[in-house]
Parts: C-alpha cells; structure tokens; sequence
C-alpha cells in the first residue's frame, strides 16, 4: 500500500512540536506536584512526616494500628504553638506561601503556553510571528516562576524553625523544645519535579525561540543566485492609437469638355454594278 502523501511541512514547525512536547510534560510535573510531598522527615524510627503543599502528614512506620493522619496546614503566627509547616515563624509563613502561589501561577502559564504553541502549529503556514512572539515570553515568563518556585522552598527549608525535633506532632508547643531551632529540609518529590519541570521549561523556551527566529526568515521559495533588484513590471499591453490624418480637400469641379464638331461627311459612293453574265462578258 503506498504512503499518503501529506504535503509539505514547514521548517519551523518540528520546533514548535518537541515546544509543545516538552510544555506538556512539564505541566503533567507541576500538576503532580500539587498531590506529593515536598518535605519527608523522619526523625526518629516512630515519627514520620511529609509536608505537602496545602497539608501534613504523620505517621508511625513501626505501628501495626497507627494509621496516617493528615491535616490541612496552619499558617499561623504568634501564637505560642508550633504549626507545620510555618512553626510560628513570620518568615518561614512568607517563604512557604511565596512557594505556594508560584506552583499556582506556574501551572496556569503552563496550561497558556501549550494552548499558544498549539495554535501556532495549526496556523504555520499563515507565518503567526505575533502568536510565535507570544508563545516565546509565555513559555519563558514559565520558567522564571517554575524557578521562582523551587528557589522559594530551599529559602523556606534552609531557614530555622521551631518544632524539627524527633518525635515533633504539628501542635506542640514551642516552649517544650530545648535544642534551638534547625532548617526543615528534607526534600521530597515535588521539590524534585518542579526542578525537572524548570529544566524542561528552560529547554522549551531555547527551541520556541528557535522556532520564532525560522518562522521569520524563512522563505517558501529562496532565489538560487544573489538577490538582484527586480525590474518594474511592464504596463499592461494597450494598442497605439489610430493615426487622425488632415482632411483630404475636394478638388476643383471639372470644366466641361469641349464640343468636338461633327465627323465630315464624306461623298456616297456609287453603287458597283451588279455582276450578270452581260458583265462578264465585257471582259
């Protein structure tokens, strides 16, 4: 069976394409980051938490009736009690939700810029530059908050807090700790996604911007020797005008010819005589 032929493909789409691919990608990472953990610590052999991006978690791995118990997170300040995952801490709280609000903002460019790069693809041939453009600082902007994100939870988990201690709950009270405060850390899948997904957004802004840059200057049909001026095009064929030739004057009526007089009139000749035998006979 042959081969459907499906017509040219324009140079600049197959950037566009591996764009979108990785775009995609990225945002399958960023979503299942809203869903895994950021943080897992472990302390000690019967305390384990994980820190997620809207709840907590803890259990005790060694238990056969502990069962995992989960809660949203508490943001709460200055209040005498220790809440995972800010511990009371001003700073902590801001880094945290600083970090919460660029996965949010990530996601939303994510899903714009494979909606962009799509239509990109179905309008290639009608040379988008301003959709291209688009696209380009949609995928970027991506990058920078997917950058933002990550960069914003090492802040978060490098800073010291209260409550790091083996066996901490999420609602002890700060004045039961003894041995200062320590950095959270402990980073867990979605610290490692969103980092992938960064890599993969930076990648896809190279090749958007390499996209853009042939969508550009390409061209359907390169001349095959030096660009020359091109000669103006001859004016439409229109036929000469019919020469207007002076007026021809009529000549001069023609005088009347002549009378000829009348043709002499010559003498009647006699008749010769009639040739009988009489006549013959004379000669």
């Amino acid at each position: 069976m042959a081969k459907k032929d499906k017509g040219p493909v324009h140079p600049a789409k197959k950037f566009f394409q591996i764009a979108a691919a990785l775009m995609a990608l990225a945002l399958l990472l960023n979503f299942i980051t809203f869903f895994v953990p950021w943080t897992m610590k472990k302390p000690n052999s019967t305390a384990h938490y994980s820190y997620h991006l809207w709840w907590n978690c803890y259990w005790n791995p060694q238990s056969t009736t502990s069962q995992i118990t989960c809660q949203e997170n508490v943001y709460e300040v200055g209040s005498g009690t220790s809440f995972i995952p800010v511990f009371s801490d001003t700073k902590a709280r801001g880094y945290f939700m600083a970090t919460q609000a660029f996965v949010v903002i990530s996601f939303v460019f994510l899903v714009l810029s494979v909606v962009v790069l799509a239509l990109c693809m179905s309008k290639i041939w009608e040379k988008p530059i301003s959709l291209a453009g688009a696209a380009a600082c949609l995928v970027f902007f991506t990058w920078v908050f997917l950058m933002l994100a990550w960069i914003m939870y090492v802040v978060y988990a490098e800073h010291p807090v209260w409550g790091q201690l083996p066996g901490f709950p999420w609602n002890t009270s700060v004045g039961t700790f003894t041995n200062g405060s320590v950095p959270v850390r402990g980073y867990s899948y979605g610290f490692i996604l969103t980092v992938i997904a960064a890599v993969l957004a930076l990648l896809a802004s190279l090749v958007t911007c390499l996209g853009l840059n042939k969508l550009r200057t390409w061209h359907p049909h390169p001349p095959a020797g030096p660009m020359l001026p091109m000669a103006p095009y001859p004016p439409p064929y229109m036929p000469p005008p019919a020469p207007v030739y002076p007026p021809v004057p009529m000549p001069p009526p023609m005088a009347p010819a002549p009378a000829y007089s009348p043709a002499p009139m010559y003498p009647a000749v006699a008749p010769y005589p009639a040739m009988t035998t009489q006549y013959f006979a004379a000669y």
